[in-house]
């Protein structure tokens, strides 16, 4: 079913939504209400599938219950967190687990005039059990970009999603079955192939080596140059001279700390600096050069890819006034 219920919006302008026991209660834009279908399970599963190009941009601070999330970001970017907790910032190509024994509350953000692809599923704390993962205590410290909050006993991590499950999710986002008993069957093949992958690519993400604390205040080093000097010719050798690693290193440390890699770090950043100078009035050539794209088509190929819209017309977006 849709999210949206058919209620009209309330005095605010947003709808408030309760559904599946495992999702929270909260409040968001139409626009956004309609653009997810949550496919109905038992209360041990929720499926819900992101697909559009909300106008106006998402922003809840809610309560959730126990559970084991997995989120696989296809296209869009978000900003979440868990009370407490530093923010987790993720784009296209990323995934984030979130799981916890007990409720937690946390903020989730994503901006208007982007198009946004994103699968989420839930299990209970039984229910994946009784799918064949493991207790919500055993998935602790296996991940590579942690901002898990463990005095609350939630974990939320993310890591790059692996091409499997990429296509898994553009798999469920595209899917065109209608009868629903064969969409169920479906949709909850899927979710238990999901958390299969995530419990493989887990397992392997902790037999990995550590990164040594030296090490890992290189790869920051490598990160605040990136946030500092967008602008420049930044390939992974030159980075790698700059703060003293190997390139073989500064590769495999990259991905543990940002959960990304080098080049996909560098266009996210060149790309959000890129958006604020738009707001700010500067001509999409002068943008593109200053943030280090030479050539001013790819530029726009890859603004639009990362954010909806062309960039001539990020200014003019619907919803831009409301970030």
């Amino acid at each position: 079913m849709d999210i949206a219920t058919g209620a009209p919006p309330a005095a605010d302008g947003l709808l408030h939504v309760s559904g599946h026991p495992l999702l929270p209660a909260v409040s968001i834009p139409p626009e956004w209400a309609a653009l997810v279908r949550l496919e109905e399970f038992d209360g041990e599963l929720a499926l819900s599938a992101w697909s559009g190009a909300p106008g106006v941009g998402l922003d809840v601070h809610a309560e959730g219950p126990p559970m084991f999330c997995i989120a696989v970001f296809v296209e869009g970017q978000a900003c979440m967190s868990i009370e407490g907790g530093e923010p987790l910032r993720v784009g296209p190509g990323m995934a984030v687990v979130q799981t916890g024994d007990r409720g937690a509350r946390g903020h989730f953000q994503m901006n208007g005039g982007q198009t946004v692809r994103l699968l989420d599923i839930r299990y209970t704390p039984a229910g994946l059990l009784r799918a064949g993962g493991r207790p919500l205590a055993a998935l602790r410290g296996a991940f590579v970009l942690d901002r898990s909050v463990p005095a609350t006993g939630a974990l939320m991590a993310g890591f790059p999603a692996p091409a499997a499950l990429l296509r898994l999710a553009t798999d469920v986002l595209e899917c065109r079955y209608t009868a629903p008993a064969t969409r169920r069957l479906y949709m909850r093949a899927k979710a238990l192939e999901a958390l299969a992958i995530v419990l493989e690519t887990m397992n392997g993400a902790a037999d990995g080596p550590p990164v040594a604390p030296r090490e890992r205040r290189q790869l920051a080093q490598a990160r605040r140059l990136i946030e500092a000097r967008y602008g420049e010719e930044w390939t992974v050798l030159r980075l790698a001279r700059e703060v003293g690693l190997s390139e073989k290193k500064l590769k495999a440390g990259f991905r543990q700390v940002a959960g990304r890699s080098v080049h996909a770090y560098l266009r996210e950043v060149r790309l959000e600096a890129a958006a604020s100078m738009l707001e700010a009035g500067y001509s999409v050539t002068e943008t593109a050069l200053a943030t280090g794209f030479a050539n001013l088509s790819h530029f726009s190929k890859s603004f639009r890819q990362a954010r909806g819209v062309a960039p001539r017309n990020w200014v003019d977006r619907p919803g831009a006034l409301l970030r």
